[in-house]
This record gives structure tokens, C-alpha cells and sequence, in this order.
């Protein structure tokens, strides 16, 4: 009797250990055998937000001194460096540097002039797109203007202004349009104003 007992638990051991081995081998590793599926999340899209740009800018510009005013057709080049101020907030300060060419004629004279800038602007990024590769950036700052070349007798070298402007972000390229002049002093001339369009590389 004791025997017969004995040889039954042996035998359901036996089948017990075959249906459980016969589980885990419906798996290629350990790492599959798991008690339920998992969902695998989808990876995120990475953007990156690029620090340099190079740019080029067309503006026609009236100088105006005392009362009489000049138009310019100005061609820019430039170089900005884009800081981003809040880790998880699109807002930005670019500070940058540009030269600018600009012709006159007026009577059959012609008057060219080299003209350094230096911008600094605040700029919020507007995503347009999940990826971030879309994107409208209004940006408002200040600049510092040197004419270091071809000035008229009595045309101040320095003067500071402001600008505004808009952009659109399309991966690595933008083009925007901007508006700038210089703060009201009556003891410095020419007061410039200036409508522009650029277009500019990101890297």
C-alpha cells in the first residue's frame, strides 16, 4: 500500500515537472518568459535646437538728416549665436554681428557706405509642427551701429536702435522680415530706418 502511494506521487511529480518544462520551452530565452506582454513604448522624436547661423539680408532704408531724406539699398551679411535661457521654454537670446553695404543715388552722385553692426534680440519659438521642425519666431532687441566707411561730413559713427521682426524655421533654413531704427537724438544724424528680408542657414 505504502509502495502503491509512494509510486502515485512520483508519477504526478513526473507529469507535474513535464507540463512546466514543456511551458517554458514554447520560449526562445529566459527574458521571454514572462508572465504577460509589455508594451514597448515608441521613441520620442529628438530635436535639436541649432546655436549658430549665418545670414543674408536685403534693406531698403531711408537715412534722414535734418528733415532731408536719402534712400538706400542696403545688402547684409551676418553671423548670430542662439542661447536658449530656459531648458523647457522656447525663449532665446541671439547675439550677433553683421556688415552691411550700402548704395545711394541721387543727382548722378553716388554714395556707398560700410556700415558694422551688432545686434542683441529675445526670441520665442513658436513649434508649428510635433517634430519642432516648423516653427514662427517673433524676436524683438537692440543694436549698436558703426558706419566705418564712405560717411558724409557730419554723420555720426555710432548710434544705437531697436528691431523687431519675424521668422519662419523650416528644418535648418529660415527667412523672416524685420523693421528697425535708430532711438530719437537730435544731436546725432543720420537717423536710419530700415525695412528688411533675410534668409539664413542654421548649424
Amino acid at each position: 500500500m505504502k509502495f502503491f502511494q509512494r509510486s502515485t506521487g512520483f508519477i504526478l511529480f513526473l507529469c507535474m515537472s513535464t507540463f512546466t518544462y514543456a511551458q517554458y520551452d514554447n520560449y526562445d530565452s529566459v527574458e521571454d518568459w514572462t508572465l504577460e506582454d509589455v508594451e514597448e513604448e515608441a521613441p520620442k522624436p529628438q530635436h535639436k535646437e541649432y546655436k549658430n547661423s549665418l545670414y543674408l539680408q536685403y534693406s531698403p532704408s531711408r537715412y534722414i538728416t535734418n528733415d532731408i531724406k536719402q534712400k538706400f539699398n542696403e545688402f547684409s551679411l551676418g553671423y548670430a549665436r542662439s542661447i536658449q535661457v530656459m531648458e523647457d521654454m522656447p525663449y532665446f537670446v541671439e547675439v550677433g554681428a553683421n556688415v552691411k553695404y550700402s548704395h545711394a543715388k541721387e543727382s548722378g552722385v553716388n554714395f556707398d557706405l560700410l556700415t558694422f553692426r551688432v545686434p542683441v534680440n529675445a526670441i520665442y519659438k513658436l513649434y508649428l509642427s510635433k517634430t519642432k521642425d516648423i516653427a514662427l519666431a517673433p524676436y524683438a532687441g537692440v543694436h549698436i551701429r558703426a558706419i566705418a566707411a564712405g560717411k558724409e561730413e557730419g554723420w555720426k559713427s555710432f548710434q544705437v536702435g531697436w528691431q523687431t521682426g519675424l521668422r519662419l524655421h523650416i528644418n535648418k533654413v529660415y527667412t523672416g522680415i524685420s523693421y528697425s531704427r535708430d532711438f530719437p537724438d537730435e544731436n546725432k544724424n543720420p537717423h536710419v530706418h530700415e525695412c528688411s528680408v533675410h534668409i539664413g542657414y542654421c548649424f
